[in-house]
């Protein structure tokens, strides 16, 4: 059997670079020689890893380390390979079994849930994971992942020579996304079917204390979480203890992680976990992009010894750019909902019963009046079932559940998002995303296009049904090889529909950006006069249809969201950003406003947690429109908050942007 060539490197960012390691890596010295290559010789007798037949990969004693004098770490140079640009690879999951790489109960799994053949992804990333060594590997979005991960931790956990203790923790994934976690705890019992290990997951969005209570009934081999949430646990519910025996901790996402801004809480949770030294573990951590966030964290959770492995062929064609990109640049923010609605008809009026369609905004409350306007103005009766769908971060974790799972099966529609799908979630024959708003960052931006590269809908690497089975006489490749399954099509395919951006005027510094500036974006058709006008009128019908409680939370939550860049939007002046939107919020509906009375008021606790104390313009209230009686738990920003039934509640968070977790007032 042979594999591709992992594109491998030593020691990750920086080449050979020095790094002082975290604390809890210190004093754990790497076993055995530090090239991957391979070989038996290199890895018998090495209590860390096992036989490692040549047969599985190429050796990589070749491999080149990168040196450089800055001290700023920078991407490796992968050494040179040849790695297919297909989506899947020759290599079957059976081939590691017989080599003893994999064992039999975790065969069983894998055959159960219908895998046979391995992904690029994993074809070159197994070999390395099953030895045990830290892993920093770099991977497009839906190119298999997550079993290129999960396998090698089942292995680490059926090899060990004790059994984990009843109530221990042995494997820690991290996940940037509810969601997310909650398609990688699927997978895992798939892949445990065939062992006594059982998987949980613990998110934000969803009740604490019946998740304390089930990890305190229920066996739990593998935690999938949310950063945030288990930080929660670690602080607050004793679930320290429960990871002193962990062998495997998993970075997902890691560069998605960092841009949703748990950089902090990914620290904090790597202090809690058990020194290195007295209690060896396996890092991996996977991440589509290697910005400089990502090196910094690699050097506080990964050894030094640690290998780097690129999936990614240095002369194959970004995902982004091979998708059609278009810019929508209105003259004010009084056209930027107009010109949304406008290109959503276009979209419509091109493929008919078939558009389907994603809209991501900068802010859940941006999400839900955007999306709620949208359903106002009969949406629904433009085409035949065509369907609004909302997922944001103020909805209940079941109401995203459903929402996912309806738009992923519907022929058409169009889902508001506030970037919680932005990778991860398999959304096949999407036609358009439509980006309305200022990106978190470049990265953000890229990522979103990924969905564009998803094909029709079926899981990694899973047989196809029998009538699609049997080889292809002309390639001796089965044909399920050729075809796009599930996210697979995301990684080197070819884009099915459009990426449009839609921005203010003092959004469009974001143009100028050093990576957005070199992607393939062109001006979007010019939009009639005439249709502009149809397209304002409507939603100026529709606005006075919301309740103002909704558009006092959509105006407090842009200030908190443009707060974090008002250097480059508004020159630094916090006073012209109030105006902005005081202006948009007062304006008259026909005017393309919010059609407000007055500006709408905002806590002066919220206000303090902007940082936007002084700031001439803002309308200073004491308590808010709708709030009378239940004023707990103003909770905004990641994870949100929880209001109270009444009286007083007790909370931290309130500002938009800002992490907080509300808690629950009594009624008096």
């Amino acid at each position: 059997m042979s594999a591709p060539n992992a594109q491998q490197q030593n020691g990750g960012p920086g080449g050979a670079q020095k790094r002082r390691p975290h604390p809890h890596n210190r004093q754990r010295k790497p076993k055995g020689p530090t090239q991957a290559n391979g070989t038996a010789a290199a890895l018998n007798g090495q209590g860390a890893a096992r036989p490692f037949p040549v047969a599985i990969g190429t050796p990589l004693s070749n491999a080149s380390t990168v040196t450089t004098p800055s001290a700023t770490p920078r991407a490796p140079t992968p050494v040179s390979g040849s790695t297919s640009s297909s989506t899947f690879s020759q290599v079957k999951f059976s081939d590691f079994a017989q080599q003893g790489l994999i064992s039999p109960q975790t065969a069983n799994g894998i055959a159960s849930g219908g895998y046979e053949y391995c992904t690029e992804v994993q074809a070159q990333t197994l070999p390395t994971c099953l030895t045990g060594e830290d892993v920093l590997a770099q991977a497009r979005t839906g190119t298999g992942k997550t079993l290129a991960f999960l396998i090698p931790s089942i292995e680490n956990l059926l090899r060990a020579p004790q059994q984990p203790a009843r109530g221990q923790i042995s494997v820690l994934v991290l996940s940037p996304t509810r969601e997310l976690a909650i398609q990688i705890e699927e997978s895992a019992k798939t892949l445990l079917s065939g062992t006594q290990f059982k998987a949980q997951h613990v998110v934000g969005g969803t009740n604490m204390n019946s998740e304390i209570k089930r990890l305190q009934n229920e066996r739990c081999d593998f935690l999938i979480a949310t950063p945030g949430r288990l930080l929660d646990h670690l602080q607050n519910a004793g679930l320290k203890q429960k990871l002193s025996g962990l062998r495997t901790f998993i970075f997902d996402e890691a560069d998605r992680l960092l841009e949703q801004g748990f950089r902090q809480d990914c620290e904090r949770i790597i202090s809690h976990l058990p020194p290195r030294h007295s209690t060896p573990r396996q890092t991996l951590m996977f991440s589509a992009t290697i910005p400089q966030q990502v090196h910094q964290l690699s050097s506080l959770a990964l050894l030094p010894s640690h290998k780097f492995i690129s999936t990614i062929p240095p002369d194959e064609e970004n995902t982004h750019q091979s998708v059609p990109q278009t810019t929508v640049l209105p003259d004010s923010l009084f056209d930027v909902f107009p010109l949304s609605l406008a290109v959503l008809k276009q979209e419509l009026a091109k493929h008919g019963d078939a558009t389907k369609i994603i809209f991501f905004l900068p802010t859940a409350r941006a999400t839900g009046l955007v999306a709620s306007l949208f359903k106002r103005i009969g949406l629904q009766q433009m085409a035949n079932g065509f369907e609004v769908y909302e997922i944001h971060s103020r909805k209940s974790q079941s109401a995203r559940n459903s929402a996912a799972e309806a738009f992923k099966v519907a022929k058409g529609g169009v889902l508001f998002s506030s970037d919680v799908t932005a990778r991860g979630m398999d959304f096949p024959n999407v036609t358009s995303v439509i980006q309305v708003g200022l990106p978190a960052s470049p990265e953000q931006y890229i990522h979103r296009y990924v969905i564009l590269l998803s094909g029709p809908q079926q899981e990694l690497g899973r047989r196809p049904k029998p009538e699609n089975a049997g080889p292809n006489r002309k390639t001796n490749v089965p044909l399920f090889h050729r075809d796009r399954l599930g996210r697979t099509a995301r990684a080197g395919g070819t884009a099915k529909g459009v990426g449009i951006l839609i921005l203010a005027p003092f959004e469009t510094f974001f143009l100028r950006k050093p990576i957005i500036s070199t992607l393939p974006l062109t001006p979007h058709p010019t939009i009639p006069a005439a249709e502009l006008e149809q397209c304002r009128a409507a939603l100026a019908k529709a606005m006075p249809l919301v309740g103002k409680e909704e558009l006092q939370q959509h105006y407090a939550a842009s200030l908190g969201f443009y707060k974090s860049s008002l250097r480059d939007a508004f020159r630094g002046d916090a006073g012209a950003m109030v105006r902005v939107f005081n202006e948009f919020a007062t304006a008259p509906v026909q005017q393309g406003g919010l059609g407000c009375d007055e500006v709408p008021g905002i806590l002066a606790q919220t206000v303090g947690k902007m940082g936007l104390r002084g700031t001439p313009g803002l309308n200073i209230v004491k308590e808010l429109p709708g709030k009378e009686g239940r004023t707990g738990g103003q909770g905004g920003g990641r994870g949100g908050g929880r209001g109270g039934a009444g009286g007083s509640g007790r909370g931290r968070g309130g500002a938009p942007g800002g992490r907080g977790r509300g808690g629950r007032g009594r009624g008096q």
